[in-house]
């Protein structure tokens, strides 16, 4: 298993790779964002300060990636981030929109959010097990004195589908509005700005956001498992441990989740944080151990 897959990781480019990576794996191994903060856009900003004593991971995606977007269509609107959260009890998924004043392009922002979250519950569908359940609702981030669309968002969540408009000129903080879900009574109250301490990131988290290769390893297990074709149904990912040398892969699709990863310093604490999030049950994860062939790579 000790192979030299580190070169691998540090020369990971930011392009996707759509040719060897369906939409879900594009956005798992090349739209993270570390540190869950963004830069201004449309005069606002914001970060994601996890507070949770270890108890939760969230990964912050970028999705509208200026000359090179998740939503590749043209056609098609698209919004600029998603943050997923995970708790031992909860799977939160916050489409994030970024606006300035321009009324009509607030009203793009609504469609922006559901469209992104249409496309992501029919590729979760058609790729990941049924048992995950996805709790999905969205933010739109504007200035202060900007009017967004609230008739537009109250008929929306009539439906079940929360957008809550935020309003702030600084850096806001929006870990309280994407760790819980969002209720109907909250979109006509004021953002409420705390500061919040970063706890230490467990670390799948770690793994997940920074660690992911851009190509798979041509090992025994890939030979045994991945299967070529533009139909390929699930994702098939191999993550670099933090020694960079040992690595383990996920492969998941609609009936189970398999991580196959060698003895390493780091196995238990992976399987202990998986039980810590609950997540062995909501995935059905399997863990295998095959025996790794040395890559030719």
């Amino acid at each position: 298993m000790k192979q030299k897959n580190s070169s691998n990781l540090k020369d990971k480019k930011d392009k996707l790779d759509w040719q060897n990576f369906n939409f879900l794996e594009n956005l798992l191994v090349f739209c993270t964002v570390p540190g869950r903060s963004v830069p201004k856009e449309s005069g606002v900003h914001f970060r994601i300060t996890l507070y949770s004593e270890n108890q939760a991971i969230c990964i912050l995606f970028e999705i509208d990636r200026r000359n090179d977007p998740l939503i590749r269509n043209q056609a098609l609107k698209r919004p600029d981030y998603m943050s997923l959260y995970l708790d031992s009890n909860s799977c939160i998924c916050t489409i994030i929109e970024m606006k300035g004043k321009n009324h009509n392009s607030l009203e793009n922002g609504i469609e922006q959010i559901l469209k992104l979250k249409e496309i992501l519950q029919t590729e979760i569908s058609n790729h990941l097990p049924s048992k995950l359940e996805i709790k999905y609702q969205g933010i739109l981030l504007t200035p202060y004195n900007s009017q967004p669309p609230l008739k537009k968002i109250a008929e929306i969540a009539s439906n079940g589908f929360i957008i809550l408009p935020i309003q702030y000129n600084n850096k806001a903080e929006l870990f309280p509005y994407v760790s819980r879900k969002n209720e109907i009574t909250e979109i006509s109250k004021k953002y409420n700005h705390q500061e919040i301490t970063e706890s230490t990131a467990l670390l799948i988290e770690e793994i997940l956001t920074k660690r992911a290769l851009p190509k798979r390893i041509p090992d025994d297990y890939y030979s045994s498992n991945f299967l070529v074709g533009n139909d390929r149904e699930g994702i098939y990912i191999n993550h670099l441990l933090p020694n960079d040398s040992d690595y383990i892969t996920l492969l998941s699709n609609t009936k189970f989740t398999e991580i196959n990863m060698q003895e390493s310093e780091d196995k238990e604490k992976i399987k202990d944080e998986l039980v810590l999030l609950n997540l062995i049950n909501r995935l059905a994860i399997k863990f295998s151990n095959h025996k790794i062939s040395e890559s030719n790579d």
